[in-house]
């Protein structure tokens, strides 16, 4: 995976109020949904993706258009590797709620790592508009912003995901990379944020090393 993606994305799942299907079946309850939905999210929480895909496979069994369990479910194949499956599920979610902002940075990242950087960056565009305090949101837009060619977009979103969350080590690297992106480079501001970053868990770069000359900034 490209080197903008360092890291494991960790996505939450909230447990937003379901769309209740027209005509629910004949077992369906709101405890027995509830329940489901809960079980999925305790077995997603724990890596343990067979039992969170049967979890919502059994929401959409009750309510074939609950948006949460089509999103949950489209979380659980992207991080068990089934980019389609997880894509297709996304797009039903969002067709049945637009204002699904987990779904929209799903499919971001899906098209990024895809390179498919204009659906992406739409797909983003839509996830920091419905979630704009999301530091993960802003950090692939600004990725893929700067990817388009636009340096200084780029900057402006990483800086907003590391002031939202200043412990976020790979929104700080990519931000550093974008500062040598300058003409010229913004070599201080690039050093303090990539040693930020390498403090906060990222494996060294040497190629970043030897720009920096291995040497930290001053406090």
């Amino acid at each position: 995976m490209n080197r903008f993606f360092c890291g494991v994305l960790a996505i939450g799942l909230s447990l937003a109020a379901p769309l209740l299907a027209k005509e629910p079946p004949a077992d369906f309850t709101p405890r027995v949904l509830s329940e489901a939905i809960a079980e999925g999210n305790l077995a997603f929480e724990a890596k343990d993706y067979a039992t969170a895909r049967r979890a919502y496979e059994r929401v959409l069994s009750l309510d074939p258009q609950n948006s949460l369990g089509l999103v949950n479910l489209g979380l659980v194949e992207f991080y068990s590797g089934d980019s389609a499956k997880s894509e297709n599920l996304l797009k039903q979610a969002v067709r049945l709620r637009m204002e699904t902002a987990p779904a929209w940075l799903t499919l971001g990242m899906i098209y990024m790592d895809q390179n498919r950087f204009r659906e992406a960056l739409a797909a983003l565009s839509q996830a920091t508009l419905l979630d704009p305090q999301n530091p993960r949101a802003r950090n692939f837009l600004g990725v893929v912003i700067g990817r388009e060619g636009w340096i200084d977009g780029a900057q402006q979103e990483l800086r907003r995901a590391v002031e939202l969350n200043p412990a976020y080590a790979d929104a700080h690297y990519n931000l550093a990379v974008f500062y040598l992106q300058e003409k010229p480079a913004a070599i201080e501001l690039a050093k303090r944020h990539y040693f930020k970053a390498v403090e906060l868990g990222v494996e060294k770069d040497p190629s970043m090393e030897k720009v920096f000359h291995s040497t930290k900034p001053k406090p």
